[in-house]
């Protein structure tokens, strides 16, 4: 659905999913399939080049830090196209650091960091949560002291999603432990391969892996602070915001309902058509219809975004819904397919 899109947008969208069509191969989808966000693999690895050729992971950046100067829709159509066709677009190092580093940054920060992000040379992962801070960030004890030119850091991240396969970690810290917990902490963005960093696997029954990441005595040139010293969680709650966005944007909802309308219309062995079952049919088209306002909701987010408000109710509620929206579709497939619809 492409409502609320001017000739513009539409013309945007019309381009990526060309070159979506002329890239996206059964070999990468596999891969793909296979790896997850691992983002391992010569397909992959060949696709985000092709990415970064484009430019493409800079949609919203200023043409002098390798973007294309484009608002927030490009960057929410392209993202939700990537997510309908099941292949790695921008990650959360594009649509959540990179912009907090464009906002708050400073110039050495701009030039440092934001070409390789461009490129899809440099990836973050996000170091938020500890062992005993999580929901309560504020909490946080991994600190980060001065020492000339340097800062030292010392302390434990867990839940650290891609820390294997990244270059770096954006890492929240705290710098002033005598001020209010919220006032004291920092943003470093710290190179992964630093000596006195340790990155140890943690596997969830599903196999996916996140992981836990130490750092002991690890040094990186006082520049890496991104912005202002202890205003780091201004930044941080920046970033979730976006993150939020950028993990709801209806794509693979929409990818997922169309699969189970194909599959409704098809005859079973008996001969009957489910989508002809007018209960059923009620729920395929309720689910449209939520689709439909998920979609409308990414692109309001995006659009207040574009006016320089940033959408904090906005992607929270839209958040709510399509995680909502997300087991009524999963609902509706194991009730078409029996079991199979677990692997739907």
């Amino acid at each position: 659905m492409d409502v609320g899109l001017d000739a513009v947008h539409l013309a945007w969208v019309d381009e990526v999913r060309a070159f979506l069509r002329d890239t996206v191969t059964s070999a990468l989808e596999a891969e793909f399939a296979e790896h997850g966000l691992e983002l391992i693999g010569g397909e992959v690895s060949a696709f985000r080049r092709s990415i970064g050729a484009k430019g493409w992971f800079g949609v919203t950046w200023p043409k002098e830090y390798g973007g294309l100067g484009l608002d927030a829709v490009h960057l929410h159509l392209l993202m939700r196209e990537f997510e309908y066709w099941g292949v790695p677009g921008p990650d959360l190092t594009v649509t959540s650091v990179a912009p907090m580093i464009m906002r708050h940054g400073t110039d050495q920060n701009k030039r440092e960091f934001l070409p390789p992000i461009a490129r899809g040379e440099l990836i973050c992962a996000v170091g938020y949560s500890e062992p005993d801070a999580g929901t309560d960030l504020a909490g946080l004890r991994t600190r980060a002291v001065r020492d000339g030119d340097d800062w030292v850091i010392n302390g434990t991240k867990i839940w650290n999603s891609g820390a294997q396969r990244s270059t770096h970690e954006w890492l929240c810290v705290r710098t002033d432990a005598n001020a209010q917990r919220h006032r004291g902490i920092s943003v470093i963005i710290v190179p992964l391969d630093c000596p006195g960093i340790e990155i140890r696997p943690l596997i969830a029954w599903s196999g996916y892996r996140t992981n836990e990441v130490f750092f002991r005595d690890v040094r990186v040139p006082a520049t890496n602070l991104i912005g202002e010293e202890n205003r780091g969680w201004t930044y941080i709650t920046g970033a979730l915001d976006l993150e939020r966005g950028a993990l709801t944007n209806a794509g693979d909802l929409r990818r997922a309902l169309d699969t189970l309308q194909r599959l409704a219309r098809a005859p079973r062995r008996d001969g009957t058509v489910p989508a002809d079952n007018p209960s059923f049919a009620r729920r395929l088209v309720q689910a449209e219809a939520d689709v439909d306002v998920a979609m409308l909701m990414g692109l309001e987010a995006a659009s207040l975004l574009d006016t320089g408000v940033m959408p904090t109710v906005e992607v929270s509620v839209e958040k709510i819904f399509a995680s909502e929206l997300r087991q009524r579709i999963a609902d509706l497939a194991i009730d078409l397919l029996g079991p199979d619809g677990l692997l739907a």
